[in-house]
């Protein structure tokens, strides 16, 4: 993949992410601190590690699952993998998100 592209996933990325708000009404996930990292390789696969602000809410679960599906519907996005990191039981959320 062409830098060019590259650029226009990771622009596409950070336009969800700063676009997205938090279910609770923490404001846009790039303002509430919710996100920890964005890696996009150039084969077109994401990879965001966040911290969800109430730890083990199942509406954060839902709406984090539907920021993977969104994403997914990205043209040159080929792949998401939301990690889910500094909460407890951290692996059983990634795994059910990623699902």
């Amino acid at each position: 993949m062409s830098d060019r592209k590259l650029v226009k996933i990771q622009r596409r990325v950070a336009t969800s992410l700063s676009e997205w708000k938090d279910p609770h009404g923490h404001g846009k996930f790039s303002e509430n601190g919710s996100v920890n990292g964005v890696e996009v390789d150039s084969e077109g696969a994401v990879k965001i590690a966040i911290t969800p602000l109430r730890a083990h809410c199942p509406c954060c679960l839902l709406d984090l699952g539907k920021l993977r599906t969104h994403l997914l519907g990205k043209k040159t996005i080929t792949s998401v993998h939301i990690e889910i990191v500094n909460i407890p039981a951290a692996e059983r959320w990634t795994k059910s998100i990623n699902a």
